[in-house]
């Protein structure tokens, strides 16, 4: 892991080499994570330094809001994997998108423009494999995996699920190839005759049930394991005055334990709450407070668009994209839900009120500008990498995120796919924990000394009030 003076210090040379435009070649930054197995970053050769092309500059960052900031938990990434520019290469990323576990604890992500799917070991950091070449035809989307190992892959261009499944040991493929430990193969697609619009987000519950997300919609459907519609599922996707309770989403996860399912709605910043096994609409949100139409109101926790969930233990770990941001939130406290970020101040300092805060940061340089032709093009020709500009933990459009809780240890690893960094950032809970302990404990001391200066100020006004003349 790297320390905090080392991570300031480069920072500020990536940030003094994008802004300022020195003509020197961009240097291999040292990742958080890397290891033998893990791929490593390195900058595209430069024939002539002197005719390099200085990197574009992109839009100044919004300046950060002090409410909102202050809940910040400064915490690096245990690893990352990927090398950080968009590539064809073995541990290369071209877009990661979905994450998800299997449960033997593998991670598996999404790589949309390479077409396939990326097999890595959270434990070890080794790249596995990866599968689903030839079979993708359109942008792939978000993973799950169900407890039997099954493996749904979405497409939002074709609006349909690939099925996959783990190889059985000695299995032997069609061209005679033995497969391997890390082998899938492909069992057809679903859900291509059921009308979807935008099929995006899926999530599969303990019983092989399919929880599939329209973003078009604003709708989420259930299936039977073997694909077939589940009859008794009965989703409550509007008001009585016909407004939606959702509006664009993707991001969804299950609480079984209090009946609970969680979607993203992105337009509105916030994450609605509907009942696990009926669909229907709990009246709950989190990430803001509720007006009297049951609608989001007041300072919202999150500042933009709300994208991947996902629960490990009794906490919800929120991606809020524009800013670069995992929001944490307690489960297990009623006062989580329906409250906005001031409804929070008070329990900032202890951290015990349900909001807990965030981790990452936003990007230094904004690789997701489309406007930004120069930029576009200086990342295709390999002459700026991402991955460098950015340091770990500066995301830039994070999208999906998974959670796995290892069954020896008990740690607890959190898997974030950083799109325009071409990379996955992988944290621990252990460390997130730790860093939120300490924050709690510097608010102590600040607090306390505080009232211990308040209290001297006013025993020094008494006794000067005290003193008689003479």
């Amino acid at each position: 892991m790297k320390s905090n003076s080392l991570t300031i210090l480069a920072v500020l040379a990536t940030s003094s080499f994008l802004f300022f435009s020195l003509s020197a070649a961009p240097q291999k930054k040292k990742r958080v994570g890397d290891s033998p197995s893990t791929t490593k970053t390195a900058a595209a050769p430069v024939k002539d330094s002197d005719q390099r092309p200085e990197p574009a500059p992109s839009a100044p960052a919004a300046q950060e809001d002090p409410a909102r900031a202050a809940w910040r938990i400064e915490v690096e990434p245990y690893a990352i994997f990927g090398s950080g520019r968009p590539g064809k290469g073995a541990a290369d990323f071209d877009k990661p998108d979905g994450v998800a576990f299997t449960p033997s604890g593998w991670l598996l992500a999404t790589d949309a423009k390479n077409r396939r799917v990326q097999i890595w070991d959270v434990k070890t950091k080794a790249h596995l494999s990866e599968f689903g070449h030839g079979v993708f035809g359109g942008e792939i989307v978000d993973i799950a995996v169900a407890p039997s190992g099954i493996t749904l892959v979405t497409d939002q261009t074709l609006n349909l699920a690939y099925a996959f499944v783990p190889a059985k040991p000695g299995t032997v493929a069609e061209k005679g190839k033995t497969l391997g430990p890390y082998d899938y193969q492909f069992k057809g697609t679903r859900f291509g005759e059921q009308g979807f619009d935008k099929l995006g987000g899926i999530a599969i519950d303990s019983r092989g049930r399919i929880y599939a997300v329209d973003a078009h919609l604003n709708d989420v459907r259930r299936f039977n394991a073997d694909g077939s519609v589940d009859p008794s599922w009965k989703f409550e996707k509007a008001r009585s005055t016909g407004d939606t309770y959702l509006h664009g989403c993707e991001g969804i996860a299950i609480d079984e334990a209090k009946g609970n399912l969680f979607i993203a709605s992105e337009k509105d910043a916030v994450i609605q709450v509907f009942d696990w096994e009926t669909g229907k609409y709990k009246g709950k949100l989190l990430g803001a407070a509720v007006d009297a139409a049951d609608k989001p109101a007041g300072q919202n926790v999150f500042s933009g668009s709300v994208e991947g969930l996902t629960i490990a233990g009794n906490y919800l770990f929120a991606v809020d994209e524009s800013v670069g941001r995992i929001q944490i939130f307690d489960l297990s406290n009623p006062k989580t839900f329906n409250t906005d970020l001031a409804g929070f101040a008070a329990t900032r300092g202890a951290r015990n009120g349900g909001y807990k805060g965030f981790f990452g940061h936003g990007p230094l340089v904004d690789f997701e500008d489309k406007n930004n032709k120069t930029l576009q093009q200086q990342v295709k020709d390999g002459s700026i990498i991402p991955g460098q500009a950015n340091p770990p933990g500066y995301f830039c459009s994070p999208d999906s995120i998974a959670s796995y809780t290892d069954k020896e240890g008990g740690e607890i690893y959190i898997a974030v796919a950083d799109q325009c960094n071409y990379r996955i950032a992988v944290y621990r809970w252990s460390d997130i924990n730790r860093a939120m302990s300490s924050a709690v404990a510097k608010n102590h001391l600040v607090a306390k000394g505080a009232t211990e200066g308040s209290s001297a100020k006013g025993a020094k006004a008494g006794n000067k009030k005290g003193k008689k003349k003479h």
